[in-house]
């Protein structure tokens, strides 16, 4: 399935250690997106980055579906090294989290994921699954960039997001003004090269308006400290909290999940809170998809791991396809793959 060009490409500081991350936003053709999502790729050392086809068709069949969706780059693809623990995957993964909610709910004005319909899908491909599975609970993550330092990642990734999220706002109130000049009814249709979709802002282009946004958040808060004579440093300078921030109601797509994988990697190592990681995906609605045919995880620990998950009043669901592989190159099954995707994502659109 074509992916269209991003409507954004951009790096993003990691919260773990600040190294650039490499991203890509997609808008959908409506305007007014309900939904967003987030795609991880497999294993960087394997070759794994957002360019890998399976990424790329769930992320397209996203797009269509009406998601804002947003792809990266893991530290070892492009930039930096892959650890040896997951953990500072986990950072990455939290970095664009972290954007992607502050970036909506500026866009829409802070109507953002207001709402039962509004939705977070996160989700992930292979080692991307793995990570996506060990983030912590979406209400836990995003203390990160409630109240961050300054010159911390947590508050350069909220500032790009709502520098951004303004630009684009402004685009598509242009493109909507022009569209009623011309005199056409409902949404105007869209070429996958037009500007509202395929303008390509980086960094560079948003940083003088993010420095004047960082700026003016220092004197403010410098300001209404400074009158009880008291002095800080940049790094005991917060950004103030959004106090309507719309919170997204989260959901978790695992493809090709490594749970069970066993190798001598410490990627595997037990994480410190992975009880209420996992506990995560049986409160929100949840999809692991996997191949029978799986060389790295067998089937039957894949089994094992789904009756567990599924046990209850869990909202976590698996679905079993005969015959694939890891990698869903065997015949027709990629297409049985994204029917379970679908029939998902339904389910999680459903009014």
């Amino acid at each position: 399935m074509h992916i269209p060009e991003p409507t954004l490409t951009l790096t993003i500081p990691s919260i773990h250690d600040s190294l650039p991350l490499n991203c890509r936003i997609y808008h959908p053709l409506e305007p007014n997106a309900r939904y967003a999502a987030i795609v991880a790729h497999p294993y960087a050392p394997l070759g794994g980055s957002y360019d890998d086809p399976i990424v790329e068709t769930v992320a397209a069949y996203l797009l269509r579906r009406g998601f804002i969706v947003a792809t990266f780059n893991f530290r070892g693809a492009g930039t930096g090294r892959t650890s040896w623990s997951a953990r500072p995957e986990v950072g990455d993964y939290t970095s664009i989290v972290g954007f992607i909610v502050y970036y909506v709910h500026h866009l829409f004005h802070g109507d953002g994921f207001q709402g039962a319909g509004r939705a977070l899908l996160m989700g992930g491909y292979s080692y991307g699954a793995m990570v996506t599975s060990q983030l912590p609970p979406l209400e836990d993550l995003l203390l990160t960039f409630a109240t961050p330092a300054i010159e911390s990642a947590a508050a350069q990734i909220r500032s790009q997001a709502e520098t951004l999220a303004a630009q684009q706002r402004d685009i598509l109130h242009a493109h909507s003004r022009k569209s009623l000049r011309v005199g056409e009814g409902g949404s105007p249709k869209r070429r996958s090269n037009d500007s509202a979709r395929s303008r390509s802002i980086s960094l560079d282009e948003a940083e003088d308006k993010i420095r004047h946004l960082v700026n003016k958040t220092v004197h403010r808060r410098e300001g209404s400290r400074g009158q009880s004579g008291s002095t800080n440093s940049a790094a005991s300078v917060k950004i103030a909290s959004v106090p309507d921030l719309a919170l997204p109601r989260p959901a978790y797509l695992l493809i090709s999940p490594l749970q069970g994988f066993v190798l001598n990697l410490a990627t595997m190592r037990r994480f410190t809170g992975e009880e209420a990681a996992e506990q995560k995906l049986r409160e929100n609605l949840t999809l692991a998809v996997f191949g029978n045919g799986d060389i790295f995880v067998a089937a039957s620990r894949l089994r094992t791991w789904v009756t567990q998950m599924e046990d209850g009043d869990s909202l976590f669901r698996g679905q079993e396809v005969d015959g694939a592989g890891h990698f869903w190159v065997e015949q027709g099954v990629l297409s049985t793959m994204m029917s379970h995707v679908a029939n998902f994502v339904r389910m999680l659109t459903a009014p």
